[in-house]
């Protein structure tokens, strides 16, 4: 129990072979494990955009909004997930567009 206690609270010196092994224990874990420990195993993310869109530049018709999405984002390949009506404190409507 007593060297459990001194390994945690790690009362060695730098002088001491308890030191040294365990420096050496460290450096062989940092460059010996294999790369496939630390690789991901759930797909990325979907990287999502949100465009703000004023009230005149937005239409109720999906294929006319999802035409004007695509070309003021540049993406031509641009989806709407999502749109949400806001308003400004000067009480100006505009749209929060979310595409992918």
């Amino acid at each position: 129990m007593d060297l459990l206690k001194k390994f945690i609270l790690w009362s060695y010196s730098r002088e001491t072979s308890v030191y040294v092994i365990f420096c050496l224990l460290i450096v062989a874990f940092i460059f010996l494990t294999p790369k496939t420990w630390f690789d991901k195993r759930e797909p990325a993310a979907t990287r999502t955009s949100r465009l703000i869109v004023k009230e005149r530049d937005f239409s109720p018709d999906r294929a006319v909004l999802e035409s004007r999405v695509r070309e003021m984002s540049g993406l031509k390949d641009a989806e709407i997930l999502e749109t949400r009506e806001k308003r400004s404190d000067s009480g100006e409507v505009y749209y929060e567009i979310d595409i992918k």
